[in-house]
């Protein structure tokens, strides 16, 4: 009689539904397209961790601690948080794969953190968005994770995976180690363009594109110095991305719609000065708090 560990077949035995969806997950990227041999076992270690985890939150909190791999973690996050909330979710999709394995390979040093030009005007804006729609994996969520450590390797970055570097008896939120400011502010707008030029020509990377802008939402939620319209806003942008993702209504026309409709008052709010910010977000709060009467 073998054991579980021999036995395959008891795997997933003593997960519960989110650890086994992302190991699961994990198990699908490719990682013979990784660099090197020591960058594939690093992401075996990191499945063998999170699979062996008896909680998968405090694993991926501890992880979102190492050093390069704040993204990656939080994307996990964001799955696990959506696999927990609909009991449909059986496995991952080829989108959130290519998301995963893409935040990976940033923090990994495989392939290089884009830079991120600054949003000034509609002609450059537009410039900059055609040319990062030609490519084939998104950009990653600016802002949020730190710069690789040069001097060390992704094994030796991840040797500090579950230790605490300050008070052990405090777990942070994910937005803690992010601070909200202009640079994040052009990243995410940035990024809404994106996702309305994604929606309206109908490109296959539109799913990938929504998932990276709840996961930029959810930093700002859980950022303590995010301003509150700004929070409000992103509550509700979440809320509709999700009812769409449930309902399969990415492609409809109405979305196309909401999404055009607040992008403009997202846009002069971002490019005033904080003084005088009040009450530019109020519109597109507005279309988003009342976004399921056009759906009904």
């Amino acid at each position: 009689m073998c054991s579980a560990i021999l036995c395959p077949t008891n795997k997933y035995e003593y997960m519960n539904r989110s650890q086994k969806y992302i190991s699961v997950l994990l198990e699908r990227l490719p990682k013979w397209e990784l660099r090197s041999y020591e960058h594939q076992t690093t992401l075996d270690r990191i499945r063998d961790r999170i699979t062996s985890a008896s909680d998968i939150h405090a694993e991926l909190n501890s992880l979102y601690r190492v050093k390069g791999f704040t993204e990656f973690a939080l994307s996990l996050m964001w799955i696990v948080n959506k696999v927990e909330k609909d009991a449909t979710l059986d496995e991952s999709t080829i989108a959130e794969e290519n998301l995963i394995f893409e935040k990976l390979r940033y923090a990994l040093g495989d392939v290089p953190i884009p830079s991120q030009e600054p949003v000034s005007t509609p002609e450059s804006s537009d410039i900059s968005s055609s040319q990062e729609l030609e490519s084939v994996s998104p950009e990653p969520a600016y802002g949020l994770t730190p710069l690789p450590d040069t001097t060390a390797t992704p094994e030796v970055l991840l040797d500090s995976w579950g230790k605490e570097p300050q008070t052990p008896s405090q777990t942070p939120s994910v937005g803690d180690n992010v601070t909200i400011g202009s640079e994040q502010e052009r990243s995410f707008v940035a990024l809404l363009e994106r996702l309305l030029e994604s929606v309206q020509s109908g490109n296959d990377d539109r799913t990938t594109l929504s998932s990276e802008v709840l996961s930029e939402c959810n930093v700002v939620l859980n950022a303590a110095s995010a301003p509150e319209d700004y929070k409000l806003f992103c509550k509700l942008l979440v809320e509709f991305l999700n009812y769409i993702s449930d309902n399969q209504y990415l492609d409809d026309i109405r979305v196309m719609n909401i999404v055009s409709n607040i992008q403009d008052p997202i846009n002069q709010w971002m490019q005033s000065e904080q003084n005088n910010r009040t009450g530019l977000l109020d519109p597109a709060i507005e279309i988003l708090r009342d976004f399921k009467t056009m759906f009904e």
